[in-house]
């Protein structure tokens, strides 16, 4: 993520929420074993992840509800997350 772009999503993030705040990551990912680990070890051991398959079964849908610090927090999984290959963040 380029400065701009960073310093902008911060912004946002601080402005729509008091912080610490449940805050909901969405991703796409190809229906492999490995990009599901690679999720899946963004987050801590006890978080609750909701799958959702694409009809012909070769993306999942990924919902993360979770408590996060800060705008910072947040920014550090989107930061991890890109280097999932395949991924999509919503």
């Amino acid at each position: 993520m380029d400065q701009e772009k960073y310093k902008q999503m911060r912004q946002q993030l601080l402005d729509s929420n008091n912080w610490p705040s449940l805050y909901m990551f969405k991703f796409i990912i190809p229906n492999k074993e490995d990009k599901l680990t690679a999720i899946k070890n963004l987050f801590p051991e006890n978080t609750e992840f909701v799958f959702k398959t694409s009809r012909d079964i070769r993306f999942i849908g990924i919902t993360v509800k979770i408590i996060m610090d800060s705008p910072d927090t947040v920014l550090k999984i989107y930061d991890q997350a890109k280097n999932i290959e395949g991924i999509i963040s919503l």
